[in-house]
């Protein structure tokens, strides 16, 4: 395949990715989006029933996140609403269906296009990793209680009685298993922004009762 000819068709692809980010240069994020553009054409398979444009659309949003990891950025308003939106239809399909729709199932379901489902799911997913990382060592009693002595555990594992059950069970698989977040997903067939909400919720729920 010709590159100058596969970047020509790919630009307002990578324009649109681009636009997305926030605080960082577009003409730089242009110029990461082409890096991986090319890498994905690199490792395209022209048999794939999968299009091109869809392939390449995580290499070259791969390539800008990196870009933009290393500075202060921030994601669209926009995004940030669909995204919203998205998960909300995700959770009511999940509740009725009995399983969590693919990205794909929810853009036939909504009306919107795969390249926006997929872009609006991967900033919120890069966000909540980069907002989870400094916890991703510590165990429960450390987040929860600011002292970590006997007393300070008890208290912490009699604060299980303010949670829902569900909430038990998130708390119990993420620092009593050590799941990630997306296996305790694939666990309770949640999603991973399900779990972190509920984890999150659950967290404050403990400390507040560890206060009083």
């Amino acid at each position: 395949m010709n590159c100058e000819k596969i970047i020509k068709e790919n630009e307002r692809m990578i324009w649109k990715i681009a636009s997305h980010f926030y605080g960082v240069d577009k003409n730089d994020l242009f110029q990461a989006g082409i890096v991986g553009l090319l890498k994905a054409l690199k490792k395209y398979q022209p048999n794939s029933e999968t299009k091109f444009s869809s392939y390449a659309h995580d290499y070259i949003f791969g390539e800008m996140y990196l870009l933009a990891s290393n500075k202060n950025f921030k994601v669209s308003k926009d995004i940030l609403k669909l995204y919203r939106s998205l998960e909300e239809a995700r959770y009511k399909y999940a509740q009725s269906m009995g399983k969590v729709p693919s990205n794909l199932e929810l853009a036939e379901l909504l009306g919107l296009s795969i390249t926006d489902v997929d872009l609006a799911c991967q900033c919120a997913s890069s966000i909540m990793s980069l907002d989870n990382t400094n916890d991703e060592d510590r165990s429960l009693y450390e987040i929860v209680g600011e002292n970590i002595d006997l007393d300070t555990k008890i208290l912490v594992d009699d604060s299980f009685k303010v949670l829902t059950e569900e909430e038990r069970n998130i708390i119990k698989s993420r620092y009593y298993e050590d799941l990630t977040q997306s296996e305790v997903a694939k666990k309770l067939n949640m999603t991973q922004v399900m779990v972190s909400r509920y984890e999150k919720k659950s967290l404050e729920k403990m400390k507040t009762y560890l206060n009083v």
